[in-house]
């Protein structure tokens, strides 16, 4: 039999390097949609397609779903591969999809297309993503560089920058991370003078009156960014002020408008033609709704913007400004409402206000349950009214939804609110007695053997299993070296990565369960156990305060035959100490439900 030579050998034993398993990733911005920029979807994926092709001689199936479309690229180059660029030969390309986020920003990674893909690289289905260039990967330096630096090579996936010329493994093209970090920079400056130039654009608009938001008012549409008078909806604005004049309160207009069938602004919208509220067919009129009408400045014509501070390049909402620091410009549409007949409805609202603050704020009548008390039915919130007879005043909880208009509302009863505070401080009592001697068994416990020893061992357990996980990490790294060294064939190589690769994911998992038990251990046992510090703090207390119940109590229902489920705060801790003074044959000598 004749001999095979090295060079055959290794052109056969290159054959056999598994087919990387490419995700090809494209992304058109907001700014380039609808138009036919080089950025262009089908642009993107066909110069990603021409990169390969000239990587290898590959054959694109039909009916995959990264074939291209055939539509004409233009403003193609023809130098994606460099002269002088390392292509290892023999090197497969699978393309296993295409992922395309069509108008989104590259200032954040929250797109669609990109996270699919993220999930997939996580479940190890891809191993290679492939981009046009890095302003399409992401336009945030610092989170782009997470990616490059960290997270890729966690995952063990290879990333491929086309036209930057951008390969982490450095075999088709050089390393550049100093070029890339630079390239990043300078596209995260691009992305906030995007941002200034916008808001700059957007004052423009507001200084002329335009409108820069989404949704007009109710009884306005929105043409070319101005409002326009929506004569339907505007007679129904001008009947809510009309029967705000006559003295009716904002919860009997809802009323009146529910009876008669009136649709309301969400469901008008709905039935207009809005797919945001094309479910809204059961909304009714609330009082809340009516009451943002008659407050709004824009049905005498002023443009009222700039509530909120915000950030175009972040896109976040950073908080409501005071509103003496709002921006308004008068006249800037049709009014629909007189400003004499509005000055005089906020002049009603400014004294119906004020005489329900002058009833309601008697002695005692601060809500030392508010936000925590619902309605056990519906899960409504509990509201706290007022009642005077002969001369003496009451307070009560109702549910909600008995106030509201909805089509369904529960028969919760009301019940007098010193009634809810006796049971409330009842049951707060008997676990503050519970705390103080689960404290007295625990301080006994901490100077045990037992304790020390325990704790030594959960130390000890954890710290074994971080060194054996630091163990495989470096060795997960070292075969690389050994590879390039000719100590270990590409297939040893797939072979002890995948390898390494599952042993660092269990250990990484027991390290986790490890620590986590360790932190409950100092924390509930060795520490202060923040159940026994909250309890203990209101050892004292004769009475239900706003300051014990918020920082007790998480959640309170109440149920139409009276009965109240409480449930506290520092369940895990109190429950935790619970099991381990049980464990110790130290249980305490009561238990309290809730």
């Amino acid at each position: 039999m004749a001999r095979t030579s090295r060079k055959q050998g290794k052109a056969a034993e290159q054959t056999t390097i598994p087919a990387m398993k490419t995700a090809l990733y494209v992304r058109l911005s907001n700014e380039d949609n609808g138009g036919r920029s080089e950025d262009g979807i089908d642009n993107q994926l066909e110069l990603l397609l021409d990169f390969i092709r000239r990587l290898e001689d590959m054959e694109i199936l039909p009916g995959n779903r990264h074939k291209p479309s055939g539509r004409k690229v233009e403003n193609r180059k023809d130098t994606y591969i460099p002269s002088g660029a390392h292509v290892p030969s023999g090197k497969k390309v699978e393309i296993i999809e295409t992922y395309v986020d069509n108008g989104q920003t590259g200032t954040d990674f929250d797109r669609p297309g990109w996270e699919r893909m993220m999930e997939d690289a996580k479940a190890g289905r891809i191993n290679c993503i492939m981009v046009k260039d890095l302003s399409r990967f992401g336009r945030n330096y610092l989170e782009a560089g997470d990616y490059l630096e960290k997270i890729f090579p966690f995952l063990g996936v290879r990333f491929i920058a086309v036209n930057d010329q951008y390969d982490s493994e450095g075999e088709i093209f050089p390393h550049k991370e100093l070029i890339t970090e630079f390239k990043n920079l300078a596209n995260d400056y691009y992305s906030k003078d995007i941002s200034k130039k916008i808001m700059s654009a957007f004052r423009a608009k507001k200084e002329q009156g335009q409108f820069i938001g989404s949704k007009a008012p109710y009884g306005y549409i929105l043409e070319n960014n101005r409002y326009v008078i929506d004569e339907a909806a505007a007679d129904v604005v001008k009947r809510i002020f009309a029967m705000k004049t006559e003295g009716m309160s904002a919860y009997k207009i809802a009323g009146i408008l529910n009876q008669e069938g009136v649709p309301s602004p969400s469901r008008y919208a709905g039935e207009q033609g809005a797919k945001k509220y094309k479910n809204c067919g059961h909304i009714l009129w609330q009082q809340e709704a009516v009451s943002r009408i008659l407050y709004n400045r824009a049905y005498v014509g002023d443009l009222v913007q700039g509530k909120y501070n915000s950030s175009i390049y972040s896109r976040e909402r950073r908080g409501k400004k005071e509103e003496d620091a709002w921006e308004v410009l008068e006249g800037t549409h049709p009014a629909i409402i007189d400003r004499n007949v509005f000055e005089q409805v906020q002049e009603i609202r400014e004294k119906n206000r004020k005489a329900w603050k002058d009833r309601q704020g008697g002695p005692g009548y601060g809500n030392v349950l508010e936000g925590i008390l619902v309605c056990g039915i519906c899960h409504h919130a509990m509201w706290r009214n007022k009642e005077v007879r002969n001369g003496k005043v009451s307070y009560y909880f109702f549910c909600g939804s008995a106030y509201g208009h909805s089509q369904t509302k529960c028969n919760t009863s009301s019940i007098v609110d010193h009634k809810i505070f006796d049971m409330v401080l009842k049951q707060i009592r008997l676990q503050i007695d519970l705390a103080v001697e689960a404290d007295s068994l625990l301080e006994q416990m901490k100077k045990s053997d037992t304790h020390v020893a325990v704790y030594q061992e959960k130390k000890e357990a954890t710290g074994r299993v971080r060194n054996e996980l630091g163990r495989y990490v470096y060795l997960k790294t070292s075969i690389y070296e050994d590879m390039k060294q000719g100590i270990l064939t590409k297939e040893e190589f797939l072979a002890a990565k995948e390898r390494y690769a599952r042993k660092i994911s269990r250990l990484e998992t027991e390290l986790n369960e490890k620590e986590r038990e360790l932190e409950k251990f100092e924390k509930y046992m060795g520490g202060e156990n923040q159940w026994l510090k909250a309890f203990l703090d209101f050892r004292d207390a004769k009475e239900l305060t706003r300051e014990m119940a918020v920082n007790l109590l998480e959640k309170m229902e109440i149920f139409e035959d009276k009965r109240i489920h409480i449930r506290f705060r520092f369940r895990n801790e109190y429950e935790y100490l619970m099991s381990k003074l049980a464990e110790r044959g130290e249980g305490c000598g009561r238990t309290v439900s809730g």
